[in-house]
């Protein structure tokens, strides 16, 4: 009975909705791009399953999906080149090959998703190659960082040593695979370094201590120890900067990594200039994520020369080059597709004022993505939903931990109506537990089971079609809908399906 009555009041919500907001079906036709990213859990084990996905991408009019081919822990088809790397659940399971075979019987695209530059803290290359990751001033991977109090997983690989992770793993990796199926493109994403921890801290390898120096021109290598300072004939210091003095301190070969590390990147150009060293280190990694980028792209095309590329990128590539070295304007000439990640946790602010930011956004972005192909804009369903799913988590964690009365209470406040519509049990389990805090195994197991299983109409399809409908008016070409996975879970599918009419 009570999930017939949520249908009802589903089905009667979405009508009404879309009665009063006939535009949001009206013009979503001229979008050419409907995609969506997607990950293995969506399509399956079986070949079964998979078909299953395929015919639910065609129901919602999807007509390309990204399918990540390559994540953390390691690679997700059967290659016999990289049989170290696969997941051990894809050895004998072709998941992209039974995919692209369903998805082009309905003329759906797929675009195979690699994580470029992140590895799973045990995936197999970190184990075999340790020499090819990324290292801060004290000489330690990005594992040895701690976010929001918790291990950082992601082992984040050097990007410009060579031979290395990019020429000696990546690449091929890609090729392998490009060789092995008729994809219709290659995604990059993670093509960057890291951000979401200590932007400016990495890489200060080995390699990279040695050779942004070189790549510089901190010294002469034909004089490597004469400063060859120019006589001080200007107003201004940094006006000899042309005559290339020696940069690097004479004792350059005795300071540890930390110290090379800091004047690296705090340094002067010259002895008692501007500290502005930093600009060169940000340009080095500049350089090194563009070369990965061109080289891959030609190495592919010798083998596949009508292969595309696509890119997830960051929405503002100006601040993105100098926090993550992902200048992405500079992609125009290897990548045909641009899909800026513009999604609500981007931006500050309301569920309203991120429509306002993200459509002054995607004003610039059609600037910076002028010379691309293709412009697609990626949302992200779940983060959306902020207003409805944060309490819910935050009062699992304050019962979980026997958190206060009043913080629970501050919690289910923001709440209490939804809930009442959509889970009455469960308010009626927090309500009592708020007047009695008795059973909190209990009131927590429900709130889990809620969150696993989100009844549909609980996160408002309103949200989605008002983000969907605001990038369309901009008159960008796709959307890009973060992820197959989220949108299953969050009940929206049937809101995409109309969105995305044939």
């Amino acid at each position: 009975m009570y999930k017939a009555q949520v249908a009802i009041i589903t089905i009667c919500t979405g009508l009404l909705f879309f009665s009063a907001y006939p535009e949001l079906v009206s013009g979503a036709a001229a979008l050419k791009g409907r995609a969506v990213w997607a990950s293995p859990r969506d399509a399956g084990m079986t070949e079964q399953s998979v078909i299953g996905f395929a015919n639910q991408l065609e129901k919602a009019h999807v007509n390309t999906v990204v399918m990540q081919v390559k994540g953390g822990p390691g690679i997700y088809w059967p290659s016999t080149v990289f049989a170290g790397a696969v997941v051990s659940e894809y050895r004998q399971f072709d998941m992209p090959g039974v995919l692209i075979r369903e998805c082009h019987k309905r003329n759906i695209k797929l675009h195979a998703w690699f994580i470029d530059y992140a590895e799973g803290a045990d995936s197999f290359v970190v184990k075999r190659h340790p020499e090819w990751l990324a290292l801060n001033p004290e000489g330690k991977p990005t594992t040895s960082e701690i976010l929001r109090g918790r291990p950082y997983r992601l082992a984040w690989m050097c990007p410009a040593r060579r031979p290395g992770y990019t020429d000696q793993w990546l690449i091929p990796l890609i090729r392998d695979f490009a060789q092995r199926y008729d994809v219709d493109a290659i995604h990059h994403d993670y093509i960057r370094y890291p951000g979401d921890l200590a932007p400016d801290t990495y890489c200060f390898c080995d390699y990279c201590l040695q050779h942004l120096p070189a790549y510089a021109g901190y010294y002469s290598k034909t004089y490597p120890d004469r400063p060859f300072y120019p006589p001080i004939d200007r107003p201004h210091l940094e006006a000899h900067w042309e005559k290339s003095p020696r940069v690097l301190p004479g004792n350059w070969d005795e300071l540890t990594r930390e110290m090379k590390s800091r004047f690296l990147l705090q340094g002067s150009f010259f002895p008692g200039g501007n500290h502005d060293l930093d600009f060169f280190f940000y340009e080095y990694r500049v350089h090194a994520i563009n070369e990965f980028a061109q080289q891959v792209f030609e190495d592919v095309r010798k083998i596949k020369p009508q292969m595309e590329f696509s890119a997830a990128i960051f929405k503002n590539p100006v601040h993105s080059a100098r926090f993550i070295a992902q200048d992405w304007r500079q992609f125009a000439d290897c990548v045909q597709y641009a899909m800026p990640m513009d999604y609500r946790s981007h931006y500050p602010g309301d569920f309203d004022t991120h429509l306002d930011l993200l459509e002054e956004s995607i004003e610039r972005q059609k600037e910076w993505a002028g010379k691309y192909q293709h412009l697609w804009i990626g949302i992200a369903t779940q983060f959306l939903y902020d207003e409805e799913r944060e309490p819910l988590v935050r009062m699992r964690e304050l019962v979980a931990s026997g958190g206060s009365a009043e913080e629970i209470r501050a919690a289910w406040n923001k709440v209490a109506g939804r809930l009442g519509e959509y889970a009455p049990d469960l308010a009626k389990a927090m309500s009592e537990y708020l007047r009695e805090a008795k059973d909190r195994e209990a009131v927590q197991n429900r709130l889990n089971a809620f969150l696993a299983n989100i009844p549909p109409g609980y996160y408002p399809p309103e949200k989605l079609l008002r983000t969907l409908e605001r990038v369309r008016k901009t008159g960008v070409e796709g959307i890009v809908i973060f992820s197959a996975g989220g949108i299953s879970s969050a009940r929206l599918w049937d809101a995409v399906e109309r969105f995305f009419p044939e």
